[in-house]
């Protein structure tokens, strides 16, 4: 065998054992052994750069396949009518999506693109239904994954229904700087707003009143939070009547918020999911 041939068998070997290592840290599969990872590995078909804005799969559409994201990142969205677009989840490595072709539906609405240039692993449905044949227990994890998925459903639907803008705001503004961190990065006013159902324009009407009560600081494609105790009475708010400038004025917020969670009857809402 020549040396070339050599070094092709193993980098062909070492490609093999990253996808196995990658494999079993994706949360669906961490019940299995490195043999069964090894036998499924063989059903996946790896797409290595897919580039920023392409659309995986779109509304309407029944998946044929079980997507998983090695790296990258890729939002899963909805359009109106008018064409205004609300980002309903964030898909980060490790994790997968298309799990309608795990109950063979269609994606009623939803659409799926990068957002960056993206790494995908994509598993045939049928390869998938022959792997939970072997391993029920991947059936048990994806089912567990779709369930807090449509928790996550629920509690933006209740805050698109129930929240003020400026609430919805804060609740994403917190939500995304967890762990005790105080700046929020990588995400623009337009990316906000399709994440709260409104424009860039309106969102960063909110942002602005947010700063001015001094609850925030606004850079380039950065949020530091400023007062994060005040920034949660706002989140945790269900009404909302006053202006920015003044229901956020210092000494005044935690009346405020007591106040119209009082008239309204509504209960304080987690922050974190």
């Amino acid at each position: 065998m020549s040396q070339r041939s050599v070094e092709q068998r193993d980098r062909v070997h070492q490609l093999k054992a990253l996808k196995r290592q990658y494999l079993s840290q994706v949360e669906i599969f961490q019940d299995l052994s490195m043999g069964e990872i090894e036998q499924i590995q063989q059903g996946f078909h790896m797409t290595p750069h897919v580039p920023k804005g392409r659309l995986v799969y779109q509304a309407g559409e029944t998946p044929e396949a079980l997507f998983i994201l090695k790296k990258g990142s890729v939002h899963i969205y909805r359009l109106s009518p008018q064409g205004k677009r609300l980002v309903i989840d964030d898909v980060l490595p490790g994790t997968f999506f298309g799990d309608m072709a795990f109950i063979g539906q269609s994606m009623q609405g939803s659409f799926a693109e990068t957002a960056e240039e993206s790494c995908i692993c994509v598993l045939s449905r049928l390869d998938l239904e022959r792997l939970i044949q072997r391993h029920p227990q991947v059936a048990l994890r994806i089912m567990r994954v779709m369930s807090r998925r449509l928790a996550q459903s629920e509690n933006q639907l209740e805050n698109l229904a129930l929240k003020s803008l400026t609430s919805r705001l804060a609740t994403l503004i917190l939500q995304r700087t967890v762990h005790g961190a105080k700046r929020m990065t990588e995400l623009s006013h337009q990316d906000l707003a399709e994440r709260v159902g409104t424009t860039r324009e309106t969102a960063t009407q909110v942002l602005d009143g947010l700063k001015a009560a001094g609850l925030i600081a606004i850079g380039r494609r950065r949020i530091d939070v400023l007062d994060s105790e005040r920034l949660i009475e706002v989140a945790e708010a269900y009404s909302w009547a006053e202006p920015p400038e003044r229901r956020f004025a210092a000494g005044s917020a935690r009346s405020t918020v007591r106040r119209h969670v009082q008239q309204s009857g509504a209960r304080c809402a987690g922050t974190a999911r």
